[in-house]
């Protein structure tokens, strides 16, 4: 069941690329994207289904720029959660394959997923609505200054994230 469930998920985060620009650049990429995330879903593969769902974002991203699509954070968040659901989804079903798994525990597990969806929905509507804010006012400001500023944004956060996976780990700090 959970095999079908990720199959509808990877064919909803194909379908995206489709809805901006059905052409020939397009469809070889979701094409490679099926075949690699169906293989994915098939066998349970993490890495198989994250390059899948990596390819039909790729695909998604060249479909955007041939079309020069307007921006749309709704069709962007739901791309976003479908292709999260789907990596959780084929993470868990391969850790639990051939278990027989109560109601109980397929509920909490669902639950937790939403959760996860609804946190990145409310996060990229508050990106969005700064994004937007900070439009404004950084209308003279070059595309070098914005890239390096996103640079040193993305730098702190990946920073953060270490400090804390590293405080998390160290046996030392009898966490």
């Amino acid at each position: 069941m959970m095999r079908l469930v990720a199959a509808a998920l990877l064919l909803a985060a194909a379908a995206f690329p489709f809805a901006v620009y059905p052409a020939a650049p397009v469809t070889w990429l979701v094409l490679a994207a099926l075949l690699a995330g169906g293989a994915g879903v098939a066998l349970l593969s993490g890495p198989l289904v994250t390059a899948g769902g990596a390819l039909a974002l790729i695909a998604h991203a060249v479909a955007l720029l041939i079309a020069r699509a307007a921006i749309d954070p709704v069709g962007a968040t739901t791309l976003g959660v479908t292709l999260t659901l789907l990596l959780l989804l084929v993470h868990f079903a391969g850790r639990v394959d051939g278990a027989v798994l109560g109601p109980g525990v397929l509920i909490s597990q669902v639950r937790d997923w939403l959760v996860v969806a609804g946190v990145g929905v409310v996060a990229a509507g508050v990106l969005t609505a700064g994004g937007a804010a900070l439009a404004g006012g950084l209308g003279g400001v070059t595309v070098p200054v914005m890239i390096a500023a996103a640079v040193l944004g993305a730098a702190l956060t990946a920073a953060g994230v270490a400090a804390l996976v590293a405080a998390r780990e160290d046996p030392m700090s009898g966490r």
